[in-house]
């Protein structure tokens, strides 16, 4: 009877409305209008069938401007102009997702990215970016962006202080030298309005190993996304290792022996050994949800990558861990760009995985010029490689840019 009461008088109220409306027309005039602005789409852009790989990165600022701005279509259908193929979202970062996770919530954390969600705090963001990527024929990949890196103040890592690992001093926090050389100038604005110490989720630890598998296969399973996507911070770096947990697994295998220096190779070779069998775990339980769900990567150079940060990616490619490989090169000009292209490893690698290369367009008052971003892709053509991919979209392709 609660419920009849109140449709009665839900009616009632719409019915005043509408005889309010009726006798004064102006006033339907800016309701159709402002409907109108909210309910329009823009058209889908005719496809290219462009050949190879065309993509971009969206950090979660990008996906609350177009939010806030309610032209996140626009933006789509602005990249569908461009060629752009691919579309990798970031939906992990700060201890939040950008899409609805029961796995956060369970562990402590969000699934409402206070900053997509500031002005719309019941709307759908992820849900609204992988509709508007299908319309436009775009494929969506989410980008699991801070992968084992957690503010220390998060929801998360105090609720679970025993996930996180350390450094030899007992340190939790990153330290520069495992920063990017490359700093992205939004990144470091958002760092320093939010001014979180960054720490480092234990990828040795079952707990930890749970939580981002059953993440990571979660948005799989309930979103029509074609994959996932790993970075350089899908790893450890070599300072760390030293919480309890780990050395005492470590001792275990060893005879009792604790590791001296933090660049010993056999210590070295056992974390990046441990790490991997996480990855294998993620890979399996992504394919178990969706078989052809693509398992991407996107690392720094192979040598780098397993000196700062044990992650031995290549091997992760013999192990058919991965269906897609874009090397980060973000490098200041054309000549070392092109170096990096003829390292035979690399060439290695291409011929057992689809291998693309990912470019670093500049700094957002900075960016490089056009020219020189022709220039890069043409070269990564004339190599050979599977195609590129920017970061990101807010300094190559945001339309207040005119690029």
């Amino acid at each position: 009877m609660k419920a009849l009461r109140s449709q009665q008088q839900w009616q009632k109220y719409w019915q005043i409305v509408w005889q309010k409306i009726r006798k004064k027309p102006w006033i339907l005039s800016i309701v159709t209008f402002v409907l109108v602005v909210i309910l329009w789409q823009a058209p889908v852009v005719k496809s290219s069938n462009s050949q190879g790989l065309r993509g971009t990165w969206m950090t979660h600022l990008g996906v609350s401007l177009m939010y806030h701005s309610s032209r996140l279509d626009d933006t789509i259908a602005d990249l569908a102009k461009h060629k752009i193929n691919t579309l990798y979202p970031a939906v992990w970062n700060h201890g939040h997702t950008l899409f609805r996770s029961d796995v956060v919530k369970r562990a402590g954390g969000s699934d409402r990215n206070p900053w997509v969600n500031l002005a719309i705090p019941f709307s759908d963001a992820f849900g609204g970016l992988v509709t508007q990527a299908d319309r436009q024929t775009i494929r969506l990949i989410p980008w699991f962006e801070y992968g084992l890196m957690i503010p220390l103040d998060s929801e998360i890592a105090k609720r679970h202080p025993n996930w996180l690992t350390q450094q030899q001093n007992g340190q939790k926090t990153d330290r520069p030298t495992v920063k990017n050389p490359f700093p992205h100038p939004i990144a470091s604005l958002r760092q320093s309005i939010i001014g979180q110490e960054q720490g480092w989720l234990n990828p040795f630890h079952p707990e930890v190993q749970a939580f981002l598998t059953e993440m990571i296969a979660e948005v799989v399973k309930d979103y029509p996304v074609a994959g996932i996507q790993l970075d350089d911070h899908f790893a450890l770096p070599i300072e760390y290792g030293y919480d309890p947990y780990t050395l005492n697994l470590y001792r275990a295998e060893h005879s009792g022996q604790l590791p001296k220096k933090i660049n010993d190779p056999e210590w070295m070779r056992w974390r990046a050994d441990r790490f991997t069998e996480l990855m294998v775990q993620i890979h399996k339980a992504v394919k178990s949800v969706r078989s052809d769900a693509i398992v991407s990567l996107s690392p720094n150079a192979a040598d780098y990558a397993y000196r700062k940060s044990l992650q031995d990616w290549p091997r992760w490619v013999k192990m058919g861990l991965l269906d897609e490989v874009i090397v980060q090169l973000y490098r200041p000009n054309l000549t070392s760009l092109q170096t990096e292209l003829a390292d035979p490893s690399l060439k290695n690698v291409a011929k057992t995985v689809p291998l693309s290369i990912g470019l670093y367009t500049g700094p957002f008052k900075g960016a490089k010029a056009k020219k020189q971003i022709k220039q890069e892709i043409e070269a990564v053509r004339s190599a050979g490689y599977a195609g590129t991919s920017f970061f990101c979209w807010e300094t190559t392709f945001w339309i207040f840019r005119g690029r």
